[in-house]
């Protein structure tokens, strides 16, 4: 017994030591390429949106604890959850922090005029819009769960064609690869499991949530990709020019 409580605080130090570790690279490497106001900025984009599902979850009661940072992203361990709709709940809770800070960048920016916060609030509705795509390992597949695995082959040809247009396509084609399993596997499950047995009214519920916040960050979204001085303002915001 001893020996276990001791390897678990261990695991803990070691967590702890990690993630300060990945706090001080990110700031580092970030800092390197951008000012360092956008590396901090950047963490707080990771922190916030994992603080909503942090905050989701202890609304519902589930125990949980923060796991750990990562330069990609923070991320939280909890209890298995035995509902669809609490489970959706604690996905969505994500980008909806995501968004609100996006706003409160964009404000900040209004009022100073500091370029880094315009880059700063672009860049965190375009991760809470990412994580909105509902299929898994993204956020918005939870939201799927509760809804239709229908919406997942939405989120699937969406994912096809960001791997065919973005110059990283690995990483997509990695990430499309998984949906399929995964998507298959919800599609298998969907209506034989209890797990996802939910009211209409319900369903009708997180349409209206994740609908409702999907069209504020993709109109968000469309906005920053039409604003004219974008590239001019990220440019502004990097150590080396040329």
């Amino acid at each position: 017994m001893a020996n276990t409580e001791n390897l678990t605080k261990r695991k803990k130090v070691l967590s702890i030591l990690f993630s300060v570790f990945t706090v001080l690279l990110t700031i580092l490497v970030i800092g390197v390429v951008f000012n360092i106001y956008f590396s901090i900025g950047y963490l707080f984009i990771l922190i916030i949106h994992e603080l909503g599902h942090y905050i989701g979850a202890k609304f519902l009661n589930i125990k949980i604890i923060f796991g750990g940072l990562t330069p990609f992203g923070a991320y939280i361990i909890h209890d298995d959850i035995k509902s669809c709709k609490e489970n959706a709940l604690v996905a969505i809770a994500g980008p909806l922090f995501g968004g609100i800070l996006a706003l409160i960048y964009y404000l900040i920016y209004h009022f100073t005029g500091n370029s880094t916060f315009f880059v700063l609030s672009f860049v965190s509705v375009s991760i809470n819009l990412l994580n909105l795509i509902p299929v898994q390992p993204f956020d918005g597949a939870y939201v799927a769960e509760i809804i239709s695995p229908i919406i997942s082959y939405i989120g699937l040809i969406f994912l096809l064609f960001i791997a065919i247009t973005s110059k990283h396509k690995l990483l997509w084609v990695i990430l499309l690869v998984i949906g399929i399993g995964k998507t298959y596997e919800l599609r298998e499950k969907y209506y034989k499991d209890n797990y996802f047995r939910v009211e209409r009214n319900i369903k009708v519920k997180y349409i209206t949530y994740y609908g409702t916040l999907l069209l504020l960050l993709g109109f968000s979204t469309l906005y920053f990709y039409q604003f004219n001085n974008l590239q001019a303002l990220i440019i502004d915001i990097l150590r080396f020019k040329g």
